[in-house]
């Protein structure tokens, strides 16, 4: 549709003390009554709180909230929806984006009016306006990257995650832009202010889409499956607007200790619209660093193991419809579909047997189908119902392994329903939603035999020829959620101005972790015969010198570990505003019968509008968020007991039972880790620009570690059903950071001739001390169980208190900019990162002594930073009214330079990708 559309004019007006509106009539006028104060339009940043909802409503507030009188035909307005608006922006930028989804147009037709005008009749598909907002909120916590952001910015494989790149507060793994695995596509794990990133919350419609089940783990090994924090990898096509809440956060929000990121989908448009491209990359349009040094570049190159990915082709296809079927009724069907093909090697180059050359394909798959119903059932209802079905899969092999191909499933499906109330005292919404994720595997072989090399088995180049694979593995959660928001009206009371959100959650959830099918593994013994047709029985010379070799121990593993749990959460916050001063509130309650703890989590935040003019504020803010204990503490409870031995005396002979394996895991109750958070911010605006200082104080606490029960006293009492040397988890950890961020922000975008260019500069400096201790999935040994004092660069300190190994840059400098060239139809976008260099953290394996006893040595390795520029060209060839061929080019990393992103056990360094090509094209209309 078009996009709304601003004449300029003299802005020098007055500001409001009332409002007239005048209803029934054909045209609708919403009118505010002159004061005495000139402001001039760059002056006018106010805040503005409009939830989306019908658009005459959100009319009347934003002349409400801005003082401006806005003219309409009420037939204009009638069946459209606003997009919200959450922010301290000015009128203009306000009113552009209410109006952003409607296809009308508006134009200011005096100080402080505007007029709604229909949509432009045109014959040609015109660029939107896209400016870069500020951290919009009040409480500067909150980041709003809207639609058109989503649209400009270089997207990566289009995942929620590669947009929070331009976000201070937001820190990504190591190993993401990895030159090794240029062919993944599964969406990056982030951490927020230092927290782990299974400890960040993400919210689509309200509906939580976190994996609990085991997302921190990074093994793929007989009993255990990689995860990750995202639930489901949702494509960003699908999203109006992605809200990241990195401090002072909301009472709306629990179950985390990082951050909030929100998403939310986009309503369908209200005339018949769609669109369709294919996006590509591959190996050939990507730049490889690689270490001359390292000993397994050979391996790497001839495409060895499932993270060697010298060659790779990913393929974006996208597909939407969308429009209103009735007047007041409206659908959107969504198909995404990304495809990465990565021929592989699964025997390492120096085994050159006829097996071992046999060329593999591995491959990767993130499916979206989406529809979504919106119903608006008056001015004070609305229904919106959404459903999803986002399966992933990824086929790999078990290195130097014949029959060891797997399918590793992740993602699901989700129903969620959301019904908003415009009630007489308050907007009232209620969330009804199902999940059901997974994290599985699938394994071609149920068996896995590790045979001594031989004549026969001569596949392997070591002293073992493993055939078979691990077996297959479902872990599956499910939730039926209900949430209640009421947002009640505002008032007054004891002269101040109250506006009071209150909420209920409720939430019944089931985990389980199973083997549905046995499985066998198998160790072997020598033999100079084979009697019958057993496939567990070989003739054939060893390097031992045995003739042959049968399976003569045999561990069948089957079982389930399942369990329920629910949970629920009441919240209460009040907004008050007194004069120049806006204090918020609040308190959460959460409890669940999981760990049986109730927590209270309180939250406050204020701000100070130094001189009444919106232009100068300081934040501040103490907070505690409680986090999340996850299903896997529990589930690992019973895993190793599914295993039963079985033996036989000779290939002849019968298979005797056992047996069974005793646990090598032990649940504990656990109280719940939380977060407690300090802030302080100042935000200036001057010259049209918003500059803005912000320090985030963190204090992990009880954060939850892995250790043997022995480490932490609690041994095993019978070895028989509880292995000596089992795991547990305790409440160890403990994380800090500290993280200073700048962002200048100009808030009217620079014209030059016929471009319009926005931008934001953003900085962090952070101190983040997050160890082993707060890793769940960790083992690090007894040696720090304890918390021990260790020397680390030259001074002693706890080990709990050394600086964060991952997801810890020192400080970072972000530059985005966005430049329209209307006439020709382009937009270029730009996002330039400078990061300070990344450290090795390491132990020297060394002693010292301190005050009397043993410290261990760690010693930081540093490498120099680098800069980073990405871009993207969007072009669009107009062919009809509302319909265009568009053609975006991302090229990561355009200046091509060498960048040092982690290091092996080694110590050698490992790069980041180089420069890189994505070409997208389609058509809309």
């Amino acid at each position: 549709m078009p996009s709304p559309r601003l004449r300029c004019v003299s802005l020098s007006g007055y500001r409001s003390l009332s409002l007239a509106v005048l209803l029934g009539m054909p045209a609708l006028t919403l009118a505010a009554s002159p004061g005495s104060s000139p402001q001039s339009h760059h002056e006018q940043q106010q805040h503005f709180q409009i939830p989306a909802q019908p658009l005459a409503t959100a009319l009347i507030a934003f002349s409400q909230q801005s003082g401006w009188q806005v003219s309409a035909e009420s037939t204009l307005l009638t069946g459209l929806n606003s997009a919200p608006v959450n922010a301290t922006t000015s009128p203009e930028n306000a009113l552009a984006r209410l109006l952003r989804d409607s296809g009308l147009q508006w134009e200011v037709t005096s100080p402080e009016s505007a007029s709604i005008l229909p949509p432009a009749e045109s014959d040609v598909l015109q660029i939107k306006s896209t400016p870069i907002t500020a951290m919009d909120s009040v409480f500067q916590g909150e980041q709003v990257i809207d639609r058109q952001m989503i649209e400009s910015l270089p997207s990566g494989n289009g995942d929620i995650t590669s947009l929070l790149r331009t976000n201070p507060n937001v820190q990504f793994d190591n190993n993401q832009l990895s030159s090794k695995t240029p062919g993944e596509i599964a969406p990056a794990d982030i951490s927020i202010n230092g927290a782990r990133p299974w400890q960040n919350l993400f919210v689509v419609d309200g509906m939580t889409m976190n994996n609990d089940l085991d997302p921190g783990n990074s093994n793929d090994s007989f009993a255990e499956i990689s995860g990750r924090s995202q639930g489901m990898a949702l494509d960003t096509d699908l999203l109006e607007d992605i809200k990241v809440y990195d401090s002072n956060v909301p009472v709306e929000f629990g179950g985390f200790n990082g951050g909030v990121v929100e998403a939310n989908t986009r309503d369908p448009k209200k005339d018949f619209h769609g669109k369709v491209s294919v996006q590509m990359s591959r190996s050939e349009w990507t730049r490889y660093h690689l270490n001359e040094d390292d000993p397994d570049l050979e391996n790497f190159e001839a495409g060895f193991g499932n993270d060697s990915q010298p060659e790779f082709k990913k393929i974006i296809t996208r597909a939407t419809l969308e429009g209103y079927l009735t007047d007041n009724f409206g659908l959107m069907g969504s198909f995404s579909r990304k495809d990465s093909t990565i021929p592989t090697r699964v025997f390492a180059v120096s085994n050159q047997t006829e097996t071992a050359n046999v060329a593999e394909t591995q491959t990767r798959r993130i499916d979206n189908y989406f529809l979504k119903a919106v119903w608006q059932v008056n001015e004070d209802w609305k229904l919106d119902v959404s459903l999803t079905h986002a399966p992933e899969t990824a086929k790999t092999f078990g290195p130097n392994s014949v029959y060891s191909a797997r399918d590793m499933e992740a993602g699901g499906e989700s129903i969620s329903a959301r019904l908003v109330w415009n009630a007489p005292m308050a907007r009232v919404e209620q969330n009804l939603s199902w999940s059901e994720l997974n994290t599985s595997r699938y394994s071609d072989s149920d068996y896995l035999i590790f045979w001594r090399s031989s004549t026969t088995k001569d596949w392997s180049t070591s002293a073992v020829a493993s055939e078979g694979g691990f077996g297959d593995i479902e872990e599956t959660q499910k939730t039926l959620a209900y949430k209640l928001k009421a947002d009640w009206n505002s008032f007054n009371w004891l002269g101040l101005d109250h506006s009071v959100q209150t909420g209920l959650e409720l939430s019944q959830n089931s985990a389980s972790y199973e083997r549905s099918k046995p499985h066998s593994s198998y160790t072997v013994a020598s033999t100079g015969t084979c009697v019958g047709s057993d496939p567990y029985c070989s003739i054939g010379t060893t390097k031992e010198g045995w003739p042959g070799q049968y399976a003569n121990k045999m561990t069948v593993s089957q079982g389930k570990v399942a369990f329920d749990t629910r949970s629920w959460a009441l919240y209460l916050q009040d907004e008050m505003r007194y004069g120049r001063l806006t204090v918020r509130p609040g308190v959460r309650i959460d409890g669940d019968d999981y760990m049986s703890q109730t927590t209270i989590a309180p939250r406050l935040a204020i701000e100070l509008d130094v001189f009444g003019d919106n232009k100068t504020r300081i934040t501040g803010g103490a907070n505690r968020y409680y986090g999340r204990n996850l299903y896997a503490y529990r589930l690992r409870d019973g895993i190793a007991a599914m295993g039963t031995e079985y033996s036989r005396a000779s290939q002849s002979s019968e298979w005797v039972k056992g047996k069974q394996n005793a646990n090598d895991s032990k649940f504990n109750q656990l109280k719940v880790p939380y977060d407690d958070e300090l802030t302080l911010g100042l935000s200036h605006v001057q010259w049209d620009t918003e500059f803005a200082v912000k320090y985030v104080k963190r204090m992990g606490r009880e954060q939850v570690s892995r250790a043997w029960g022995s480490q932490i006293g609690e041994p095993s009492e019978d070895t028989s059903t509880l292995a000596a040397n089992y795991y547990t988890y305790y409440n160890g950890g403990k994380s800090d950071a500290d993280i200073y961020t700048l962002t200048i922000t100009p808030l009217q975008a620079f014209t030059l001739g016929s471009t319009r260019t926005s931008g934001q500069f953003a900085m962090d400096w952070s101190k983040i001390n997050n160890t082993g201790l707060s890793n769940y999935s960790a083992s690090i040994g007894a040696t720090y169980v304890e918390d021990p004092t260790i020397q680390y660069d030259g001074k002693f300190m706890k080990y709990s208190d050394m600086p964060a190994t991952n997801y810890n840059r020192p400080w970072t400098a972000r530059l985005t900019t966005i430049t329209e060239i209307e006439p020709l139809h382009l937009t270029w976008s730009n996002f330039l990162r400078y990061r300070d260099g990344y450290r090795r953290i390491a132990a020297t394996g060394k002693k010292v002594q301190h005050e009397g006893k043993d410290a261990y040595v760690w010693a930081e390795t540093p490498f120099s930073g680098a800069l980073t520029w990405d871009t993207r060209i969007a072009w669009q060839v107009p062919t009809a009214k509302d319909q265009a061929v568009f053609v975006n080019l991302d090229v990561t990393n355009l200046l091509d330079k060498q960048i040092v992103g982690a290091t092996e056990n080694s110590g050698l360094p490992t790069y980041e990708v180089g420069r890189q090509f994505m070409l997208e094209v389609g058509y809309t209309f």
